[in-house]
């Protein structure tokens, strides 16, 4: 990933772009699902690596700041492996694995939008898992709704590791990416038994598709919105 543009006059993100158009189609189809006027926790995940879901989370809190008008607050859920903190030119930590572990004095980082807040992942160690007990994430996640509308939480891929199943119970809703032409059916599907066997809420699935053009600062991929994943898996 890219750092962003640090200079004032030209913008993070262009929300007139193809992307932000699309974008806008999936905070709506959302807001019908979860009511975003209310606290929320979205959770955004994959079955595997490479189909996007960091970039999506990324420009979708971007889209919601701009748009929702609420404190948004995007955290870097993958402490596997972490990418967001790089776009925004900062370290890795201290952030939510560092909360986990109890360290009280971890705050998210301001942006460049006044609405819009950053938690990195933090420093896990090698066995991130030993931070995601039930209690400790519910309270740590009970305290960050307290001083946001909005949560977008970035988690790892559902098939490779069982750390996204540990965020459902405190997650409003998952969006499941899949990556158009390439993820394969029989994987994407397994990933949606895995997160439906612990009963999360997923409110949709979206396709991750090649051939558009998105903002200047990434490559060239556009976001389309399935819906219900009962429909996606009959296409």
């Amino acid at each position: 990933m890219n750092k962003p543009d640090k200079d004032p006059k030209r913008p993070f993100f262009d929300i007139e772009s193809p992307l932000a158009i699309e974008l806008r189609r999936v905070m709506i189809r959302l807001n019908r699902e979860l009511d975003l006027d209310r606290k929320r926790i979205i959770m955004i995940t994959s079955s595997e690596r490479g189909e996007g879901k960091s970039l999506f989370s990324l420009h979708f809190s971007l889209v919601l700041a701009n748009h929702m008008r609420k404190r948004v607050l995007l955290i870097d859920g993958d402490m596997r492996r972490p990418v967001q903190h790089t776009v925004f030119g900062i370290g890795k930590g201290p952030g939510l694995a560092e909360l986990l572990a109890g360290q009280q004095d971890v705050a998210p980082r301001p942006t460049h939008l006044d609405n819009l807040f950053f938690l990195p992942a933090g420093h896990a160690g090698e066995h991130p898992s030993r931070l995601l007990g039930e209690e400790r994430v519910r309270e740590v996640f009970t305290n960050l709704k307290h001083d946001y509308d909005l949560i977008v939480l970035d988690c790892p891929p559902v098939v490779p590791v069982s750390d996204p199943l540990q965020f459902v119970d405190i997650a409003d809703g998952a969006l499941y990416l899949v990556m158009a032409g390439q993820t394969n059916r029989d994987i994407a599907k397994r990933g949606i038994g895995i997160l439906k066997s612990v009963g999360t809420n997923i409110v949709g699935v979206v396709a991750n598709n090649l051939g558009e053009v998105l903002p200047y600062y990434y490559d060239h991929k556009y976001y389309g919105y399935g819906g219900k994943p009962q429909r996606e898996t009959k296409t």
